[in-house]
């Protein structure tokens, strides 16, 4: 049973249940205690009145007589009988002889110890007195004649008992109601916290992803706390997942370049500084990913200038070959002059990702175009491929995806990776048609400072 309470405890309805009902039992008992004790407090005032009204009557009936005959005392008793006949009168005189008395038939005798105990207490008093089990009331009559009036108490314990019976059954059926009436209030009031459980649970599970707000006043802020949690994490998540994404597509060019210079017929040591090249660069590559992933893009852009010319040479010498068997040729138009406010690794992770597209889908050209003005530097990608058409133009700068997914084998990962480092430096992106090869053109306007 204690057990059972433990684990029950841990309930939140079952406390509250508990609790009320545990209140519930004491408040009943002491509003039923305090109920039957004023109940029986009345009852004995009304007997200790009706003893002493009818004793009055019986003193004012024989005051209207002179002499003390029998005649006359029996007349008063049987007017007395109409009043009430339950109870019973004894009449004494100076001597304390017993000279009348009228007995009850529906109530039993009176203890005549309880009488001689009475006639010997003094006439001042005539408070209402309880004795072996019987009630009396005392008082002088005719100036040296006592009458005593006695009642045995049944027909007050019958009503007390009567009322005692209504009174449990009422404290009985009060609590019961308030208890079911509670429970509902209850099952109510705590619905949107079962809710608010299930809500959770479903999110868990995979079913949602977010909290429903309720429209309850308290939990409103707990909702909008926990869906920040929910938002925070899912992004976190999903900027691992594209960063692992981002690392894998990265590696992708060094792999290839290494790959590569297998088919070649390169003695030990050219194939060496190859490999030690591309491991450098792998090694570049996951240490720049690491780092994305845990601060914000951009932030190299206070860490000094960087000339764009090497960069693009490096990465154009690692596709050569990658892509040999395209043949691609590069058309340059570079200015060596040019710097940029940028971290290296974000401008050969962005132009990479481009210049790899540029050769993935051009049939034998590409041109790099590198200018500048006072506000601006200007990067241009040209290819003499398929093009990109203009619905297309903006979907292929979400992530996973592509304009034609036939034409060669990809993830739709680059230039999305592209897009967001660029939009952390302010850069503008533009995608069109170009007019001296054919192909696409991609155009990076990075402004100065």
């Amino acid at each position: 049973m204690i057990e059972w309470l433990v684990g029950k405890y841990k309930s939140i309805k079952f406390r509250l249940l508990f609790a009320f009902s545990l209140t519930l039992i004491a408040a009943s008992s002491l509003i039923g205690w305090q109920l039957d004790l004023s109940n029986r407090i009345s009852q004995l005032q009304i007997l200790e009145q009706q003893l002493e009204l009818q004793s009055q009557l019986f003193s004012f009936c024989l005051s209207d007589h002179t002499g003390l005959l029998a005649s006359q005392i029996n007349h008063c008793g049987k007017m007395q009988s109409l009043i009430a006949a339950d109870n019973n009168l004894y009449l004494y005189n100076s001597q304390q002889s017993l000279i009348w008395q009228m007995k009850s038939t529906s109530s039993p005798a009176t203890p005549s110890s309880s009488l001689q105990k009475l006639i010997n207490s003094p006439l001042e008093d005539r408070s209402l007195q309880l004795l072996q089990g019987h009630y009396f009331l005392s008082l002088s009559v005719r100036g040296d004649q006592r009458l005593i009036v006695s009642n045995s108490g049944a027909a007050l314990a019958f009503k007390n008992s009567e009322y005692r019976i209504s009174l449990v059954t009422y404290m009985l059926l009060v609590p019961m109601v308030l208890l079911v009436c509670f429970g509902l209030i209850l099952y109510r009031g705590l619905r949107p916290l079962t809710k608010m459980v299930t809500a959770i649970e479903n999110i868990a599970s995979g079913k949602s992803d977010q909290l429903q707000d309720e429209n309850v006043l308290e939990f409103h802020s707990m909702c909008n706390s926990l869906n920040n949690v929910l938002n925070a994490e899912r992004v976190q998540r999903e900027r691992y997942r594209n960063t692992l994404a981002d690392l894998a597509h990265s590696l992708k060019t060094p792999l290839a370049v290494m790959q590569g210079a297998t088919s070649e017929n390169l003695d030990y040591s050219d194939y060496l500084s190859v490999a030690s090249e591309q491991i450098r660069r792998m090694d570049q590559i996951i240490q720049y990913q690491l780092t994305r992933a845990v601060n914000t893009m951009g932030d190299g852009a206070k860490r000094g200038a960087v000339k764009v010319t090497p960069i693009v040479e490096r990465i154009l010498t690692a596709l050569g070959k990658v892509y040999r068997e395209k043949e691609v040729r590069v058309i340059l138009n570079l200015d060596s002059s040019i710097e940029l406010n940028a971290d290296e690794r974000d401008l050969m992770e962005m132009l990479g990702n481009m210049l790899e597209n540029a050769f993935k889908y051009c049939r034998s050209e590409v041109a790099v175009s590198i200018y500048s003005d006072q506000n601006n530097v200007f990067i241009i990608l040209e290819d003499d491929g398929a093009g990109v058409s203009e619905n297309m133009r903006q979907v292929i700068l979400q992530r996973g995806e592509r304009a034609d997914t036939s034409a060669a084998p990809g993830q739709g990962i680059g230039l999305s990776v592209s897009v967001d480092i660029l939009s952390a430096y302010n850069c503008h992106l533009e995608v069109e048609d170009s007019f001296s090869l054919g192909g696409a053109k991609f155009s990076v306007t990075f402004p100065r400072g």
